[in-house]
């Protein structure tokens, strides 16, 4: 198995990139700039931005899996950004699989798929909706293209870089149950040491294809005294 991790240096894509290993894949990383100081194994490494990848780079890879993104105004773009440079690139090799590692805020809260979890000021608040239109964007793009082997793997709301490494882990759908008065941490927690177990599992396995899907936990762990 060939796999590439766009974003390999950042804390979710180093865990992929170990677990990866571990199943004694063959993998390339792909981050903007190196970090010499990261020491990430036996690696193929392209240092290039995502939107700077050629049809040459991705010969031959098996899987994508796509950790890119951006926190700020001015990087929330990257989120877009990357995922419509990558599936253009993919139109041209369908076989190879993408997952995409999105946002909790496109997860939908009611049966009839009229209403996300965005749309909850007790969620996601009006300072967050400009990460919410990049994610919203994203998937949309995605989802137009029925030809591709794609997978949008969205975290729980609690999605905690140093949370235990527990290796359990649960695939929900695309709908969440939210509380309307705001975030109760019930159901909505993963480490991502977790969840890029999940996520290599269901490499795997080859399941949940062209579909959108939730990796947690359970609940929000609380410290008790």
């Amino acid at each position: 198995m060939k796999i590439m991790v766009l974003g390999g240096y950042g804390k979710l894509g180093r865990l992929i990139v170990r677990f990866a290993q571990q199943a004694q894949w063959d993998v390339t990383v792909v981050a903007h700039r190196d970090h010499p100081r990261i020491l990430l194994g036996n690696v193929r490494r392209i240092i290039k931005d995502v939107v700077d990848l050629t049809q040459k780079d991705i010969a031959r890879i098996d899987v994508i899996v796509d950790t890119t993104g951006g926190w700020r105004k001015n990087t929330a773009h990257v989120i877009y950004d990357s995922l419509a440079h990558v599936v253009e690139l993919l139109d041209e090799q369908p076989s190879t699989r993408y997952l995409k590692v999105g946002g909790a805020n496109t997860l939908y809260i009611n049966r009839e798929h009229s209403q996300q979890l965005q749309d909850l000021p007790s969620y996601y608040p009006a300072k967050y909706q400009f990460l919410c239109a990049a994610h919203q964007q994203a998937l949309t793009r995605l989802r137009t293209y029925s030809n591709l082997v794609w997978t949008y793997v969205t975290p729980p709301v609690n999605f905690i870089p140093d949370g235990l490494a527990t290796g359990e882990y649960q695939v929900g759908s695309e709908e969440f149950k939210a509380n309307l008065r705001g975030d109760d941490g019930r159901g909505d927690y993963i480490s991502y040491a977790d969840f890029a177990q999940g996520l290599i599992a269901i490499i795997k396995e080859n399941s949940h294809l062209r579909q959108q899907i939730t990796l947690f936990h359970g609940d929000l762990p609380t410290e008790t005294k």
